[in-house]
């Protein structure tokens, strides 16, 4: 079985029509649309700049 090659491409959504998270190399929230923090349960303000595990259940 061979390992996923690394993808360095950005594929733009419309966010009004997807749930859509954007994050750093390292795994910061840099954005979150209106559909992916309702599901998540905070709000943008306070998902930037937090790791994107903070949504993951424990």
């Amino acid at each position: 079985m061979q390992r996923p090659t690394p993808v360095n491409q950005e594929i733009k959504l419309d966010p009004n029509r997807y749930i859509v998270s954007k994050t750093d190399p390292k795994g910061i929230i840099t954005f979150g649309n209106i559909y992916f923090c309702k599901i998540c349960g905070y709000s943008e303000e306070e998902l930037i700049g937090q790791p994107h595990n903070i949504i993951r259940h424990p």
